[in-house]
């Protein structure tokens, strides 16, 4: 027969502390001892420093004597330390510290969340049959149809689903008919399906992964006249705090499989930043038509990879390491498959440099060596370099400074070329010595003399020689014979070159006020104009060695007599902008006179200009270029414009053009970047050849939790039999997890 001892009714605000104590009863002492007091609410029954205390708080409390159960309602709280159930309605077994309860639960457990309609839970050891449940642990949330937790670190799932999105909104999720929880991160799950709403687009049949790993699935499909339908996809994995993994599995329907996996790392403070890049494609039709297998085929089939290389580490404050190797199965590997990657760099170098910076040097190696045989490169192996920073000498007016290198120099041409390779060591030094002045307060002159020294270990000797050549006709008969004259080159011996030269920089500013108080410019204050006309004379003498006789690997080789004076000035229009000085606008124009000019040459050289304009925060434009004086004609010019309201528009325009060489324009715009529906354009023009060379589109719609985008791009006549190559794509992502790992090539 069960006895129901009603406890008076108290606030919420009261509790009943349980010390649970092994073998003591509600109100009964063990044998041997003294019976313990009836107590009231709030009133600590027994004490023992190694016992577990629960504390219940409700509306209403009550004790089963028979089961020696509490019994709690309304407004119910069950705490013991950090882990807490609460609930409409809960019974409390002291002795084993298990609770049932029911009616808007909210369990609390080691930092986690449960929520659900009924469950059990055993404080003790940690076990309870939590039934459907919601679980949050931003960005993610768990919802599961049932559920046990087994063991303080195990739990056991039934009708899984994991969202960045709220539950009931699950616009995307990864759902799984089953799985067990493993210290609240481990999920192993079975039957795992990814969603876009009710819709499955992805199976696996069993993963084993973080649980906000998950959430680093990338999937991008699309299709192209290049590569037909495809579906590229990427698990993006944090390893710890250093490093992560992009694990690639790609699919084109014309082109075939590929597989690639990246390791990056990057210390949390600074330090150190790298990655390892392996990617491998089984490429099908690695030319489109018979004029680019003409092109390909000797250097090309359907294996095709590319390994990189890129990490950059501060050994200690004044040491740093830099390293990018990169090694490809073909020229056309980054194009094809990393069209972001080509766009920025047509030829991937392989570099390493080790570099010490002193206080007042900077000393080190660099290694550059080329691993691709089919490309063009200047080995350097290695080159150590020393450099002096510019310094007082002793007590004197007098600064000096130096730059040293020394290295083993190759250029070696593509495979195939009908140019030979060459090599020399070189050793190159320069010393400068300035004197700098000040003249009536405002002059600034600075005199300099220098020498410059280079050693080669060869020289470039060339010969003429006239060969007869025999005359035949058609019928292959000698019909007479002519001279053809053939340049023969050859190394010669080693020689020291002498540069020594002397100069003076000259420059002065000169300010004035225009105008004092607010501009009307946003907030900007005062306005004042600064000019500062400056003028560099340089005075080299011819070599003893002239460019000509020397084996070309870079600039140094191309030295020569100098006798010219550079004019210039800069111009300032400058303001307060929010109390710093901001320049609204940037001036400098400058020239070169050659004061012993050549016969084919004119006195004045090209004409160059640069301009920065920032006369709002939301608009930037900025052109550099050339005038030639000779020709009476831009020779180059580049200008770049944006335009941005953050919540409305950015638009920026580039223009560039080079002489009897480029001149092309390229315009981006993005409406609304911030707001739930966003559009992008991106067009590429050849005005020269007055065709289109691309444009694209990229529409994204951003709902509660999810991003979705849909881009198309055209490239006219550039695909097969000159017809238009385009490219059509589509991606999802969580708002709460922006990040892609897939390219989407050429």
């Amino acid at each position: 027969m069960q006895t129901d001892l009603p406890m008076p009714r108290v606030s919420r605000n009261r509790r009943l502390l349980w010390v649970l104590v092994g073998g003591l009863a509600w109100g009964t002492a063990a044998p041997g001892q003294q019976p313990v007091a009836q107590p009231r609410p709030g009133v600590q029954l027994a004490s023992n420093p190694l016992a577990g205390i629960v504390d219940i708080q409700a509306d209403d409390l009550s004790y089963d004597a028979v089961r020696r159960v509490v019994i709690a309602r309304g407004n119910v709280k069950v705490t013991r330390g950090t882990d807490s159930v609460a609930a409409d309605y809960a019974e409390v077994d002291t002795a084993t510290e298990q609770v049932y309860a029911r009616g808007n639960i909210v369990i609390h457990y080691q930092g986690n969340v449960w929520e659900g309609g009924e469950a059990s839970y055993n404080f003790k050891t940690g076990a309870g049959d939590f039934g459907a449940f919601e679980a949050s642990a931003p960005p993610y949330y768990v919802t599961a149809a049932d559920s046990r937790r087994l063991s303080p670190r195990l739990t056991e799932l039934t009708g899984v689903t994991l969202s960045t999105c709220e539950p009931g909104n699950s616009e995307y999720s990864i759902r799984a008919s089953s799985a067990t929880l493993e210290d609240n991160r481990v999920l192993r799950a079975k039957n795992v399906r990814f969603h876009l709403g009710p819709v499955p687009f992805f199976w696996f049949p069993y993963v084993k992964a973080d649980m906000d790993a998950f959430s680093n699935f990338e999937f991008t499909p699309g299709a192209s006249s290049e590569m037909g339908p495809f579906l590229l996809t990427a698990y993006n994995h944090r390893l710890n705090d250093v490093f992560k993994t992009h694990t690639h599995f790609d699919v084109r329907q014309k082109r075939g499989v590929a597989v690639g996996e990246d390791l990056a790392w990057k210390a949390p403070t600074g330090e150190y930043a790298g990655r390892l890049r392996l990617y491998y494609a089984n490429d099908r039709n690695p030319w489109r038509d018979d004029e680019q297998r003409a092109e390909r085929e000797e250097l090309i089939d359907s294996n095709r990879y590319w390994l990189q290389l890129k990490d950059r580490r501060n050994l200690t404050d004044r040491d740093y390491l830099i390293t990018g190797l990169n090694y490809l199965s073909d020229p056309w590997m980054l194009s094809d498959f990393f069209d972001d990657e080509y766009q920025k760099n047509v030829q991937p170098e392989n570099r390493i440099t080790l570099s010490h910076r002193g206080g007042r040097y900077t000393a080190g190696v660099g290694l550059n060596l080329r691993l691709n045989d089919f490309y063009e490169n200047v080995n350097r192996l290695p080159e150590v370099f020393f450099n002096v920073n510019r310094q007082q000498i002793l007590e004197t007016p007098l600064y000096y400074e130096g730059e040293n290198t020394l290295g083993y120099l190759a250029r070696v041409f593509p495979d195939g070329s009908t140019q030979e390779d060459y090599n020399a060591f070189r050793f190159d030094t320069r010393h400068m010595v300035f004197w700098p002045t000040r003249h009536f307060g405002f002059l600034s002159l600075i005199p300099r003399a220098g020498y410059r020294g280079t050693y080669y270990s060869k020289t470039l000797e060339s010969s003429t020689v006239t060969n007869v050549v025999a005359v035949t006709n058609e019928e292959g008969l000698v019909i007479g014979t002519t001279n053809v004259a053939e340049t023969l080159v050859r190394d010669g011996e080693a020689v020291w070159r002498h540069l020594p030269e002397l100069g003076m920089e000259t420059s002065f500013k000169a300010f004035g006020d225009l105008y004092r108080g607010p501009t009307g410019i946003e907030e900007d204050e005062d306005l004042r104009h600064i000019a500062e006309p400056y003028a560099n004379y340089t005075l080299r003498l011819e070599p003893n060695v002239l460019p000509e006789e020397l084996w070309q690997f870079d600039a140094v080789d191309r030295l020569d007599q100098r006798d010219d004076l550079l004019l210039g000035m800069r111009n300032y229009l400058q303001t307060k902008r929010l109390g710093v000085p901001h320049n609204l606008v940037y001036a400098d124009i400058f020239t070169t006179l050659l004061l012993d000019p050549e016969d084919d040459q004119e006195a004045l050289n090209d004409i160059g200009f640069k301009f920065e304009l920032r006369p709002w925060s939301w608009f930037a434009w900025d052109f550099d270029g050339a005038y030639d004086t000779q020709d009476s004609s831009i020779r180059t010019f580049t200008t770049q414009a944006q335009i941005s309201q953050p919540e409305l528009y950015t638009f920026g325009l580039d223009y560039r053009y080079k002489r009897d060489s480029r001149q092309a324009i390229a315009g981006d715009l993005t409406l609304f970047p911030e707001q739930r529906w966003s559009a992008r354009v991106y067009a590429r023009m050849d005005l020269e050849e007055s065709n289109v060379e691309e444009h694209s589109y990229y529409l994204v719609h951003r709902t509660s939790c999810l991003g979705i985008g849909l881009g198309l791009r055209i490239r006219p006549e550039q695909g097969s039999e000159g017809d238009d190559d385009y490219t059509v794509w589509f991606r999802i992502w969580p708002l709460a997890l922006p990040q892609f790992a897939s390219s989407i090539g050429g």
